[in-house]
């Protein structure tokens, strides 16, 4: 069980951070569920190093780590879909203003 709490905890901390780099928050900024998964990882390491995997609190450890897991990957999913639906709207409102733009520069073109 040592081995298994030590790698959940990996993978919240590591998957954690990347939704944390600065690419990620510059575009979609910062994720609450991104840094409760980074704290989540690091204690879940930490306590599987000092013998939290010989407690009865071992499996509700994972379980809730994986939990918090999905759930940031779920909020990670739905804010790219929010940054793609407003860059999409963004590019038709420009292509509408530069359209009319040019409709209003050049009327004997239709």
């Amino acid at each position: 069980m040592g081995l298994l709490l030590f790698l959940v905890g990996l993978l919240a901390l590591v998957s954690g951070t990347l939704k944390l780099r600065q690419r990620m928050r510059a575009t979609m900024g910062l994720s609450a569920f991104a840094v409760v998964e980074v704290v989540a990882g690091a204690l879940v390491v930490i306590g599987s190093g000092v013998g939290l995997s010989r407690t009865a609190l071992a499996p509700w450890a994972v379980g809730l780590t994986l939990a918090v897991v999905f759930a940031s990957a779920a909020d990670q999913a739905r804010r790219a879909a929010r940054l793609r639906r407003s860059q999409e709207m963004s590019e038709a409102e420009r292509l509408q203003s530069y359209v009319e733009f040019r409709a209003r520069q050049d009327p004997d073109s239709e």
